[in-house]
């Protein structure tokens, strides 16, 4: 969901995939918002939340990278 922040649990590749994931500047740990989503299976804008870093990742990238929900602050 558009907005959405939450931290990379695992890359589930190995390999030139793997590669590719981490070149973008995602690794297991990172907390990243989805800033926007391309229509028709378009690729997803994500952001860094500690860097302010945007990149795009193609949603065939981006399924291989399993993320973990963290509860809002104060609760």
């Amino acid at each position: 969901m558009e907005g959405e922040t939450a931290a990379i649990h695992a890359l589930h590749s190995d390999g030139a995939t793997r590669k590719r994931i981490q070149s973008l500047g995602l690794f297991e740990g990172r907390r990243i918002c989805v800033v926007a989503r391309a229509p028709f299976s378009g690729p997803l804008l994500v952001e860094d939340v500690a860097t302010g870093a945007r990149v795009m990742i193609a949603r065939d990238l981006a399924e291989n990278i399993e993320m973990e929900s963290r509860a809002p602050e104060g609760r």
